[in-house]
């Protein structure tokens, strides 16, 4: 838990201190620590389309529904008033509706939260197919069972729809 000692994301998920010691977060991707369930997990910060519009400010000068805390209007129901950003947030909880599979992350959460969607999903060990490909080719064997193993993940996904 030590290891995590840095930026809480929607009161929940610990970030590890940055390596420099400063409180800055330039990731897309990155261990972190389920305050809640106690387990690492996985948090990917996908950037949101900033949007641009006519906006009628508040008495304090902020935008209609606008949080500062988060940096994006919120409509009554607590969700993102941007038609974007609530497509986006739609569309990821989408994807966490798939059913547990052993070829695909399993979603756990998802967020906004500082002009970004972080998607949430279960810490798999192991190494990506670019770092296989970094190291060396595969052999025509092992190139076969990582197109099977895909081929299962899209079979699931379409399944459900997504492809």
């Amino acid at each position: 838990m030590d290891d995590y000692a840095g930026r809480i994301l929607a009161d929940r998920y610990r970030l590890p201190v940055h390596p420099s010691g400063e409180d800055r977060y330039d990731l897309a991707e990155s261990l972190a620590f389920d305050t809640y369930s106690g387990q690492e997990v996985r948090v990917r910060q996908i950037p949101l389309p900033e949007v641009v519009e006519a906006e009628v400010l508040d008495a304090d000068g902020l935008p209609e529904g606008f949080s500062a805390a988060t940096g994006y209007g919120r409509d009554r129901g607590g969700e993102p008033a941007e038609p974007a950003v609530r497509r986006a947030l739609e569309a990821a909880r989408e994807a966490a509706r798939v059913p547990d599979h052993p070829r695909l992350d399993q979603v756990y959460d998802v967020f906004a939260d500082g002009g970004s969607l972080w998607v949430v999903t279960e810490a798999v060990p192991g190494r990506t197919l670019g770092d296989l490909l970094a190291e060396r080719p595969l052999t025509p064997y092992r190139a076969a069972e990582v197109a099977a193993d895909l081929l299962m993940a899209l079979r699931v996904l379409h399944a459900h729809g997504w492809v």
